[in-house]
This record gives C-alpha cells, sequence and structure tokens, in this order.
C-alpha cells in the first residue's frame, strides 16, 4: 500500500462500482472539509488506477474543483490485486454501509465470483430474470430473494417462486416485488403440498402484481386483527383469489401463528 496523488482523470471504474449516486455526491460536497477526506482505496492493475471506495468523495472534490479533469485525489493504491480480489474488496469495504443496498454488495459478489452469490445468481437467471439491471426482467427485492435462497431448502423454494412469476408474469418485474416474493413464500410453506401449480398461475395470471399486494394492503387496513402482518395479508389475498371459482380442493387459510 502506498499513497499517490492521481489526477481524477486517470481513475477508472469497474463493472463492481455501482452507478454515482448525484444526491450522495451533493451531500459530500455540501458537507465538505478538507479534514474529513479518505484517500481512495485504488487498484492498480494492467497499466491502470481503478477506484474501488470513496469513488463519491473523489467525484465531490472533483466537482468542487470546477471539474478540471487534473484535480489530485489523494489515493491508497494497491497493486497485485487480481479483478475478482478488487470486486471482494469492494465487497468487504463495504458490507454494513448505509450508502449501499443490497443490490450493489449482491453485484459486488457477483463480481468478485463468490460461490454463494453465483449460485444464487445462477438460479435467478434461469428463470429469466437478473440480478440488478434496469429491464422488464430485473430482480430488483434482492435482500428478500436472498434471504430466502439461503433458508433450509432455500434453493429449491427459490427456484419454485421464480418459475411461479416468470409464468404468471412473464414480462413485468413487479411479479417479484418484495411483498409479492415474501407472500408467494408463505403460501407454499402452508399448502406447497396440496396446491395446484397450474392452477395458481391459471388463477394469478389476470391480476397485476401491483394490484395484488395493494389488496393485501388494504385487507390489512380492515383486517378484525390489527396484529395481521403484511406477508400473511398477501398470503389470505393469494388463498383467496387461488380459491376463486373453485366448487372443491378449496385450500383452509393457515391462521396467522401458523
Amino acid at each position: 500500500m502506498a499513497e499517490k496523488l492521481i489526477p481524477f482523470n486517470q481513475l477508472a471504474k469497474a463493472a463492481y462500482n455501482r452507478p454515482i449516486n448525484r444526491g450522495r455526491v451533493n451531500e459530500i460536497k455540501r458537507d465538505f472539509h478538507e479534514d474529513m477526506v479518505q484517500p481512495a482505496i485504488v487498484s492498480f492493475r494492467d497499466g491502470r488506477y481503478y477506484i474501488v471506495d470513496h469513488q463519491h468523495q473523489s467525484q465531490a472534490i472533483y466537482e468542487l474543483n470546477s471539474s478540471d479533469p487534473n484535480t489530485p485525489i489523494r489515493c491508497d493504491v494497491r497493486t497485485g490485486l487480481t479483478y475478482e480480489q478488487e470486486a471482494d474488496l469492494y465487497y468487504r469495504l463495504n458490507t454494513g454501509s448505509k450508502a449501499l443496498n443490497a443490490l450493489d454488495l449482491m453485484i459486488g459478489r457477483i463480481e468478485a465470483k463468490d460461490p454463494e452469490a453465483l449460485e444464487f445468481r445462477d438460479v435467478v437467471e434461469s428463470y429469466g430474470y437478473v440480478v440488478g439491471g434496469n429491464t422488464n426482467k430485473s430482480l430488483r427485492a434482492v435482500s428478500n430473494a436472498f434471504t430466502l435462497f439461503q433458508k433450509a431448502d432455500g434453493k429449491e423454494t427459490l427456484s419454485e417462486i421464480l418459475s411461479i412469476t416468470s409464468a404468471c408474469w412473464p414480462e413485468n418485474s413487479d411479479g417479484v416485488n418484495a411483498k409479492l416474493l415474501v407472500g408467494i413464500d408463505l403460501f407454499l410453506r402452508h399448502h406447497g403440498l396440496a396446491y395446484k401449480k397450474e392452477h395458481f398461475i391459471k388463477a394469478m395470471k389476470p391480476y397485476n402484481p401491483k394490484k395484488i399486494v395493494k389488496a393485501a394492503e388494504d385487507f390489512c387496513k380492515s383486517a378484525p386483527l390489527k396484529s395481521y402482518k403484511q406477508p400473511y395479508c398477501t398470503y389470505l389475498t393469494l388463498v383467496s383469489y387461488y380459491n376463486e371459482g373453485l366448487r372443491s380442493n378449496k385450500l383452509v387459510e393457515a391462521p396467522p401463528s401458523a
């Protein structure tokens, strides 16, 4: 490790870096004090300097210096790191950071080729979804999905959920929003052996995912027991839609504590 002043325009970004958050840069500029500046963590690899940490601080310093591309940035330079080691360092430095969300950290773990993160990504992609991005098949509820994945039999459960959502709403990423993921998980835990997957898909297809969540939220507000939580209300809504039109083999709602 060695400290070095590097012109801002020589600091490159790698895929594990999240996009610049303008709000964060403006916040740093507003409260900027020279004494609080920390050296950017930089990796020198293949003849280039890659910024691993403090990219928002570096961007703020650059803008405070009239966006001069030669603005010197104080850097803590690491050498000898591979791309995967850089990504792993990025993940470890930012774990627990309030500035990073679950998606940022997961992308860092994937770029670092962390085995668990790669397995999670493979499950997600096998059903046509992508981790991050901004498409109709983006999985943005990464924290909830990964929590499910880490449970006992989590890989199988997440696979079943993504199989259902991709069939119900093939071009709508709202089908994998956090509240619906948790609600479907609860549905499967109570009725995984009794429900008919084909019927579930047929029953849910006509409903927009956001409307399902909204119906669950409205039910929670009017529920006889104010202790009902959102996941349970989403579960009850799914059971109600599933049972609609059935003359037999209707599912019996499990109590909140079940």
